[in-house]
């Protein structure tokens, strides 16, 4: 990450995988669209903090889904982070867990200003009914100044 990115680069991309995903989708019923997860966040980096935030996540295929979040740190004050990416989910020929890996941009924001990174992680979708889930999470944020390990858990709502 020697170079910083540019106002646009993250727009741009986000753009570019959208299409992509449009370009890979597949028609079937039994997928839901969309799904709203609002979840609870344990950061590892450092002093350790919790967080709280919501994701949307837009599902092309049966296994691959555009995902946008936003989550803040309360204690620290006018602290968020953004982030956006493509999500894959795994067949693992049963529905009782969806294990899953995860990619794309983070934008790190405070007070002072905003700095851009990379994010990846993976985690597990357990359903509890039809349009539940419990998810479980851990991502990495990669930012010029440093990085930050977060684990959370939450509840997705998908329709």
């Amino acid at each position: 990450m020697g170079r910083r990115m540019k106002r646009y680069d993250v727009p741009i991309t986000f753009l570019f995988l959208l299409i992509l995903a449009t370009g890979v989708y597949g028609d079937n019923d039994d997928q839901p669209e969309c799904n709203i997860t609002m979840f609870g966040s344990y950061f590892l980096v450092g002093r350790t903090a919790f967080g709280i935030g919501g994701a949307v996540g837009i599902l092309f295929t049966p296994r691959l889904e555009l995902e946008g979040e936003i989550y803040t740190i309360p204690a620290e004050g006018g602290v968020y982070i953004v982030s956006e990416g493509v999500l894959y989910n795994f067949d693992n020929g049963t529905k009782n867990a969806i294990q899953y890996v995860v990619g794309g941009f983070s934008q790190f924001i405070v007070p002072e200003g905003t700095t851009i990174g990379l994010m990846f992680g993976g985690g597990l979708k357990m359903p509890l009914t039809r349009s539940f889930k419990i998810r479980l999470d851990f991502r990495i944020h990669l930012f010029d100044e440093g990085w930050l390990m977060r684990l959370s858990t939450g509840l997705m709502w998908t329709f």
